[in-house]
This record gives structure tokens, sequence and C-alpha cells, in this order.
């Protein structure tokens, strides 16, 4: 899958949870929550989450898989929800399992600010 083919399935997974959130009023998306990824690690042909990529993030709906580094960076499971500092619509890539939950990449989370 070339990185235009994921950047364009990125910018419609993104838009349509938008919409999703938003109903008839825009959304902004949070602020550098799940935006960027690990450079030397790809899954589906999307950079891999790991802590450092979901800081900004509402800490109540990742969690740590502490087994399990990227870049020295310990990589994150991800969940829809709502929290005190926004909601968030996640996904993962179903064909790669990290400790029994789908692994988290860029693309697969949007969060938008309360």
């Amino acid at each position: 899958m070339s990185s235009s083919t994921v950047a364009i399935a990125s910018w419609i997974f993104v838009t349509a949870a938008a919409v999703a959130f938003a109903g008839d009023d825009p959304v902004a998306p949070m602020p550098a929550c799940a935006l960027s990824g690990a450079a030397s690690v790809m899954i589906g042909g999307a950079p891999a989450l790991r802590l450092s990529d979901v800081a900004n993030c509402p800490p109540e709906l990742y969690e740590v898989v502490p087994g399990i580094t990227i870049e020295g960076q310990p990589i994150v499971h991800f969940r829809s929800g709502a929290a005190e500092k926004g909601k968030c619509i996640a996904r993962g890539e179903g064909s790669v399992l990290v400790e029994s939950g789908s692994a988290a990449r860029v693309g697969d989370v949007l969060c938008t600010e309360q």
C-alpha cells in the first residue's frame, strides 16, 4: 500500500469520525493527539503508535503495553470513548494483535476536544 493510499484512507477516517462526533456542528481535532508515529515500524502501511505519540490524548482512553517497545517507547492500546479532556474514536489493525488487542497506528485514532 502506497503512502498516498494510507494518507487518503487516514483522511477519510478522520473526516468521517469528525462528522460522527459533530452532528451538525463542526468539531476540531484535538491537537497533537495520535498524529505521529514510529518511523521504523509500519503496521498495515501506517506508523505504529507509541506512548510519546498519545501524550496529549485523554489518558483514560489508552493503556501502555509495557512489554513491547518501538524506538525506545512502549506501544499503546487505544479505545473509543469520552473522557474529561475529549472524545475519541479508535480502531486498530485487526490483522496485528498485541497482547490480545489490535495494534494502534496513525490514522486509527481521532480525538476531539470537549
